[in-house]
């Protein structure tokens, strides 16, 4: 696995225990709060809201990372062809020069 890949899955598995700990948090916050059922389950409601939300935004940035490195990773590659390509129409074979 190349180094770009296993940069993205660590960032994939840190963004995926970030959330599960604050859901995780939240839950036990909100459950341990003296406050009626139905309070509760409002905030539970929004807390969920809040993180999906959040949850999304993160996604969203590292698509557009990902797409970032893609587009880096395609146009070094290309140049590199082309670079070969001017190596390779510049070499000089034996009894031609």
């Amino acid at each position: 696995m190349s180094e770009d890949g296993q940069s993205q899955d660590g960032m994939l598995s840190l963004l995926a225990g970030i959330g599960v700990g604050v859901l995780v948090g939240a839950i036990v916050a909100l459950l341990l709060a003296p406050q009626s059922g139905a309070e509760t389950r409002n905030q539970l409601r929004e807390r969920a809201d809040d993180l999906t939300h959040n949850l999304r935004d993160s996604l969203e940035e590292l698509r557009n990372r990902l797409e970032e490195v893609v587009t880096h990773v395609r146009r070094h590659d290309e140049g590199e062809r082309r670079h070969g390509d001017v190596a390779q129409d510049t070499e000089v074979t034996p009894g031609t020069a």
